[in-house]
């Protein structure tokens, strides 16, 4: 039998291959030698990624021009196409999918893995083969023999795939016929050169960042009075509070005044108590991203990037995984390799948890994938070899592995009553009695004081105040806040099974691809990141005042899919009834836009958005204005005359700020030197820049250099 296997990308297929002995390599596929597993041998193909897309609009066998909205609603189609470079690859896989008398899906074990490997041998003509599913969460080459040993049917991946295709269809309608429409509309209200891109996911997500942006808009700063007081016990001081908030000073002076002439409190009460803290749950790629954004200021995508090389490199398990549970298994594995764990960095730490605890290894919560966790078999000179932002990671997914085995964090917490004239101040203390597992994972927020060691009926010495204080508006989003916000925006929602669906799913977007919407909220200039908190732009107001009381405001779109979704894998929905809904919400968002548009008022927003991207005036034509638009792969800057002057955000391999393009386009030449540049031939040099007499940008060279 002639068997082949298609992973998802090179790096998933060579750690296949590894596991086994390789009879051949070449540029598009492995061969493996006969073996125990696969007596007759095996070929191992891979994708990269989408082999296999959609057809946009302008692709199809009958054109249509989406920007015209005439040719709105864009309807289902079934054309696929072979993405861009990647036709050697898939003549490749084809070529031997053909030749195969059964085949294997080893793309990733997930929803998007099985649509990746259906769209392949449906594009290719080849969905008669038998077919079979690997379904592993690590590369350890143990891990991919036992695998490859014990492989599934297809059933629940043929259907796995369903749901995928509709998914993917209702969300290119969704972009296909929403993009082209709130563009145009805003075009035809005045709006200048502007893109927009929609989606069931990002645009939810961008509306949430808006709302916050009201919140703090529309925050009014108030002044609040307390009655605190400083206290003293031989050489130790502390502060206490009287349960007290007042907005009126004169109120706060009068409670105050009552007090003032005491300076001794007496102790009334002491409450001691001793607590000990589990460690926190393992880590799955939201918490890993929520806490490198906290720490080192990592995007999402940079965290996903950094675990995947990680998992890539065989030192930690799948990084795409949505649970914070591990099995059985992966604990016996975790438990019995603990001693040698904790020689890599040479601790000494008491392991304490030698059984499982459900906190932590709970079969049942376990579906796709596990938590992220170490692999078994690891060396310190691997780890050596890993880049600082590598390392950075890899120890975060250490420190919660090794974590679950050592003793309980213990702390004793501290609630004294001093009373002064009657009147109780409280001051609440903690201190540290054993670190356990805190020793691994910090939290510079558990900051409490430390209070003397006192007895009720002690006098101590007292100097009561008036505390005045402010209220302060909401914090910007982080990015790392922005996950955990897709996560939990369920509780935003009103109707009850809603929240239910989106707590079950874990919001919108998935562990995957949550990264990409922050990624998608920045290319299309909604939001700009500036020192790890997001802001929303003046575009990414436009566009949320333009859908304000639409489903695209709302996370309750997706609520209403993935309940859909589910029924097609039980039988009740069917792919064609899915689609048809989806076309329904389409038609009535074409008839309601003007109407909708009109009640949001987006007048203004439109006038601030068109001097948002005004760079200057045109310095060739002179007449023009220099408009800023985004697209896919870079910025342009062009004249809106149509004269030809056209500037890109690129030039040496060095990407240029927004800033460096209005001093081109205003005074023809950048005032200070830019730092950075690549030539042809590799050389790094460091150079001003002007406008030539063609208007192109060149270097401007220190003469005396």
């Amino acid at each position: 039998m002639s068997i082949l296997i298609i992973a998802e990308k090179p790096s998933q297929a060579k750690a296949y291959a590894d596991a086994f002995n390789i009879k051949e390599r070449t540029k598009t596929y492995i061969e493996l030698s006969p073996c125990q597993t696969f007596p007759n041998g095996a070929i191992i193909t891979w994708g990269i990624g989408h082999l296999i897309q959609l057809k946009m609009p302008n692709e199809l066998s009958t054109p249509i021009n989406s920007w015209n909205l005439s040719s709105l609603p864009t309807k289902a189609h079934n054309e696929l196409k072979i993405s861009d470079g990647k036709q050697q690859q898939f003549n490749a896989v084809k070529k031997l999918a053909l030749k195969a008398d059964l085949i294997i899906n080893a793309c990733d074990c997930d929803r998007e893995g099985s649509n990746i490997f259906y769209l392949i041998l449906e594009y290719a003509g080849v969905l008669d083969k038998p077919i079979k599913r690997l379904w592993i969460n690590s590369l350890e080459s143990d891990v991919v023999r036992k695998g490859f040993s014990n492989l599934m049917d297809n059933k629940k991946d043929v259907l796995m795939y369903q749901e995928a295709k509709a998914r993917m269809v209702s969300d290119y309608l969704i972009g296909m016929n929403l993009s082209p429409l709130y563009t145009v509309k805003l075009a035809e209200m005045g709006l200048n050169n502007n893109t927009f891109g929609i989606g069931r996911v990002q645009t939810p997500t961008l509306y949430m960042i808006y709302q916050r942006y009201l919140d703090i808009l529309n925050f009014k700063e108030e002044d609040f009075f307390e009655i605190h007081a400083k206290f003293k016990h031989g050489d130790k001081e502390y502060i206490g509070k009287l349960d007290f908030k007042e907005k009126n000073v004169q109120t706060a002076q009068d409670v105050l005044e009552k007090i003032r002439p005491y300076n001794t409190g007496e102790i009334q009460d002491v409450e001691r108590l001793m607590k000990k803290l589990e460690t926190p749950n393992l880590h799955s790629l939201s918490t890993l991203q929520t806490v490198a954004n906290k720490i080192w200021k990592y995007s999402p995508k940079k965290t996903l990037e950094l675990t995947q090389s990680l998992y890539e490199k065989k030192l930690v398990t799948y990084p795409r995984t949505d649970t914070k549970y591990i099995t059985e298994n992966e604990f016996s594995y975790l438990v019995n390799n603990i001693d040698h764990y904790l020689e890599l960095f040479n601790l000494d730490h008491k392991v304490v948890y030698k059984e499982p605890r459900n906190k932590y290894v709970n079969s049942k919560k376990v579906q796709e994938h596990f938590a992220i966790i170490l692999t078994k078999n690891i060396s310190r000179q691997e780890i050596d070899k890993l880049s600082a932002d590598e390392k950075n990671i890899y120890r975060e997914i250490y420190n919660r592995t090794i974590a679950m085995f050592l003793e309980d964090y213990e702390y004793e917490t501290t609630k004294l009553i001093t009373s002064i004239n009657e009147y109780e101040f409280i001051s609440k203390g903690r201190v540290d009695k054993k670190l356990g597992w805190k020793s691994l994972i910090k939290d510079e927020e558990d900051t409490e004081a430390t209070l003397p060691n006192v007895e009720v009926g002690m006098v101590v010495e007292a100097s009561p105040y008036l505390y005045e204080g402010k209220t302060k508006p909401p914090n910007l989003y982080t990015e790392g806040q922005l996950i955990n916000l897709m996560k939990t925006c369920g509780k935003f929602l009103d109707e009850v099974e809603d929240v239910n669906i989106l707590k079950d799913i874990e919001g919108i977007g998935t562990e995957a691809t949550r990264a990409d919407v922050i990624d998608k909220l920045k290319h299309h200039d909604y939001i700009k990141v500036s020192k790890n908190k997001v802001n929303i732009t003046d575009k990414g107001i436009l566009l949320c005042r333009a859908i304000t009381n639409t489903l695209l405001s709302s996370p309750e779109m997706t609520a209403k899919w993935e309940k859909a979704l589910k029924g097609i894998s039980l039988g009740k929905m069917t792919f064609n009834s899915f689609i048809q809904n989806t076309e329904k919400y389409i038609n009535y968002q074409i008839d309601s836009i003007n109407q909708e548009l009109v009640k949001n008022d987006v007048k203004q927003l439109i006038v601030n958005v068109n001097s948002e991207n005004e760079i200057g005036k045109c310095p060739k034509c002179k007449n023009g204005d220099i408009i800023k638009k985004n697209t896919k792969k870079f910025t342009v800057y062009s004249c809106n005359q149509e004269c030809g002057f056209v500037l890109f955000d690129k030039y040496s391999n060095k990407n240029l700020s927004e800033s460096v393009i209005k001093e081109l386009v205003t005074k023809g030449r950048t005032t200070k030197e830019i730092k950075g540049f690549k030539t042809q031939a590799g050389k790094v040099l460091n150079s001003k820049l002007k406008l030539n007499k063609d208007y192109k940008i060149t270097y401007d060279f220190d003469k005396n250099k």
